[in-house]
């Protein structure tokens, strides 16, 4: 009890305190100044709410466009410049994949279309660097570069593969070119020599093979074949086509030296720019992380002058309210004061109390007043001798008090009669002060209407405020709710994309089981070409055999014709001899027998192997027919390999592709949500604003009602039309 005590003491001395230093500081101040005084005081203090609402406003308007300009133009360029990157990514991929399948001029397209948008990333990196600056502008000038250094390598790789698969002039055209040379050649050189010929074979199914998938494994069967075929041209070719030969041989080992060369490059011009891809995205994240960095910086600041905009509106006006109020109690406690006092003054004397006096307590016009009432009582006290004269006296003063009891009622147009007795004097001093009271209330009803009007004014303006800040907040709820919208938009792209990156890695598997098998049907057709030459040699062996049977068989018809022959010889010797050739004729009969039946079994011979040697020939011709078929297969499983490596390279990148738009997804996720967060705050923001703007606007309502009270107690007071 004691401390609420003491504590409303010190207030009390506080206030009082207050109340003397400004008595002291406006005492020596005229009604008129007082009153100019306060009026241009509330009328300071009501621009300086104004003032601090527009500067608020502004500055929250200032940062949110800051924000939404900006940043937001800046986010929206480096998504679409990111889209282009993988764009162009894609397309390069497509030009790589085109170019061994139909050819340089079919790829063409994708190249232009890379270019383009090459062209269009580097447009939206431009747009960027003229909205940042400082760390923003180096990482946007990074990317910038990465962009050009993957634009020119993959112009060189266009370069490099038109020197490979030019269609006229290309390693490739003049590497087929010499393979079926140098194939023709020998054949028509080598008839007498398959060894050549199967080594040229060989190696003309090795190139082949090579240009369906080229790698380390191919290429050094080639290497191989080269080696094997010089070999076999250096032991086996004729003397006169060895040095054609030599030379076709090696023109195709140097152009085939110079196509490793040439793909080697390609790889690594294609993995140069592969590595300038890669470098884009870090620089694109960076600035995209930034400028989202700074967009939630923006609704931070934006908070914070909402908040300081919000304290300094409710401090300055509540301020200016109790300032206002404080005055207008002040000078209106200072007037009321002074009359009351005169007032009672004027009761005594009416009732015949010439010995009253008032009390003077300020030191403007109704000061004045005072004390020239003080001294014209004295004067007049001097003057009164008799009881008659003080019974006129205060026949005077009822009389006066009759005419100015209106006056008191607040009819400031009252005047007294003004006579030559005693009391004219004082009948004229209360006519001059009803005339100097009038213009003070004049003046104060003229100050009490500015007020009033200015405090209507800026009540207009605090509501204008209010309903801007409830559209403000309106739109911002708006942008929350479409950045929501969004935002689910792209959490469902993000589950897309993961489950696409799960059924792309299902075909990767599968594509990659497909190539293995196919792979595996290859090496078993080329064991089974192996066996079938093995068995075409065989049977050409056979072949060879069955001749050299039916050379024998000719030597045995003509040892038959010849015995046969010598038979015939002895029989007519055996006859020419008679008796004594007997004997003789009988072996030459047996032996004449004898060389029939070896005739005949010769013959019989002969049938056989020129059967046998059709059916060798016929399964030779089959066997090769086989071969060819065998070949084909091969070509064909190569084929497919190839195709199945080229599903299998396509889907690792539309794998990997996905799973970077996956990546991709899920950042857009985590920032929309961080954009999302930021919108939230701005919108928490924007309500704390249109609060503080409402608050605003019901204290300026109270200030006016103020106003209003003071216009409607000074319109108590009936004045002199001005």
């Amino acid at each position: 009890m004691e401390g609420q005590n003491g504590e409303q003491a010190a207030e009390q001395a506080i206030i009082g305190g207050g109340q003397d230093l400004l008595a002291r500081l406006t005492g020596n101040l005229g009604i008129r100044a007082k009153l100019l005084l306060s009026f241009l005081v509330i009328l300071a203090l009501t621009v300086i709410v104004a003032v601090v609402a527009l500067v608020g406003q502004r500055s929250a308007g200032q940062a949110d466009e800051e924000m939404s300009q900006g940043q937001k133009r800046l986010a929206r360029l480096s998504y679409e410049a990111q889209a282009d990157v993988d764009r162009m990514r894609r397309l390069a991929s497509m030009f790589r994949q085109t170019v061994p399948e139909q050819g340089l001029d079919a790829a063409r397209r994708y190249a232009e279309q890379f270019q383009r948008a090459a062209a269009e990333a580097r447009a939206k990196l431009d747009a960027m660097t003229n909205l940042v600056s400082g760390e923003q502008k180096a990482l946007t000038r990074t990317a910038i570069d990465a962009v050009s250094r993957y634009t020119t390598g993959f112009q060189r790789t266009v370069e490099s593969l038109d020197q490979k698969y030019n269609a006229r002039t290309g390693l490739l055209a003049k590497q087929t070119e010499l393979v079926e040379q140098m194939a023709a050649a020998i054949r028509s050189s080598a008839a007498t020599s398959p060894e050549l010929v199967q080594r040229c074979h060989h190696l003309e199914l090795g190139y082949y093979r090579f240009l369906l998938h080229a790698n380390a494994e191919s290429s050094a069967v080639v290497l191989e074949g080269i080696s094997a075929l010089r070999a076999a041209i250096v032991a086996q070719a004729p003397n006169s086509q060895q040095a054609a030969l030599k030379k076709l041989c090696d023109q195709f080992a140097g152009n085939f030296d110079a196509l490793l060369k040439a793909s080697e490059k390609i790889d690594t011009q294609f993995a140069d720019a592969d590595e300038a891809a890669r470098q884009i995205d870090p620089a694109l994240k960076s600035v995209q992380d930034d400028a989202l960095n700074r967009q939630t910086l923006a609704g931070q600041r934006l908070q914070d002058s909402e908040s300081a905009s919000r304290y300094a509106i409710l401090t300055t006006t509540i301020l200016a309210i109790c300032l206002g109020l404080f005055l207008a109690w002040f000078l209106s406690r200072g007037l009321t004061n002074q009359i009351d006092k005169i007032m009672a003054l004027l009761s005594e004397l009416g009732i015949g109390n010439f010995n009253a006096r008032t009390e003077v307590v300020a030191q403007d016009e109704l000061g004045v007043m005072a004390s020239s009432l003080n001294a014209m009582l004295d004067n007049m006290t001097t003057m009164i001798q008799s009881q008659g004269d003080q019974e006129k006296l205060q026949e005077a003063f009822m009389k006066l008090m009759m005419e100015i009891d209106e006056l008191t009622e607040g009819d400031l147009t009252v005047r007294a009669e003004v006579t030559e007795d005693v009391t004219g004097a004082l009948a004229d001093s209360v006519n001059t002060m009803a005339e100097q009271f009038g213009g003070i209330v004049r003046q104060v009803k003229d100050a009490s209407n500015a007020v009033d009007r200015t405090a209507a004014n800026v009540s207009k303006l605090t509501s204008d405020l209010a309903v801007r800040s409830l559209e403000q907040n309106k739109q911002v709820n708006n942008a929350i709710a479409a950045i929501h919208t969004i935002a689910e938009s792209i959490r469902q792209v993000s589950r897309n994309a993961a489950l696409s990156a799960e059924v792309s890695q299902t075909s990767r598997a599968n594509a990659r089981a497909g190539a293995e098998a196919v792979e595996q049907t290859h090496h078993a057709m080329d064991e089974i070409r192996e066996q079938i030459n093995e068995t075409a040699r065989s049977i050409k062996r056979l072949g060879e055999s069955s001749m050299e049977i039916g050379n024998v068989v000719e030597i045995i018809n003509s040892i038959a014709d010849r015995t046969s022959i010598l038979a015939l010889n002895a029989s007519i010797q055996a006859a020419m001899a008679g008796e004594a050739g007997h004997g003789f004729a009988v072996v030459a009969e047996e032996v004449q027998r004898l060389a029939e039946s070896s005739s005949k079994s010769t013959k019989q011979i002969e049938t056989l192997i020129k059967g046998i040697q059709a059916e060798i020939k016929d399964a030779g011709n089959r066997m090769d027919e086989s071969i060819s078929k065998v070949v084909q297969g091969s070509q064909l499983a190569d084929g497919a390999y190839t195709k199945l490596q080229e599903i299998e390279t396509v889907s690792n990148q539309l794998a990997d592709l996905i799973q970077s738009i996956s990546q991709s997804a899920a950042e857009q996720e985590e920032r929309s949500e961080e954009v999302v967060a930021s919108m939230v705050s701005v919108g928490e923001a924007s309500t704390n604003t249109t609060n503080s703007t409402q608050a605003t606007n019901s204290l300026m309502s109270v200030l006016n009602n103020t106003a209003r009270e003071l216009r409607s107690a000074v319109d108590a007071f009936k004045i002199e039309s001005a």
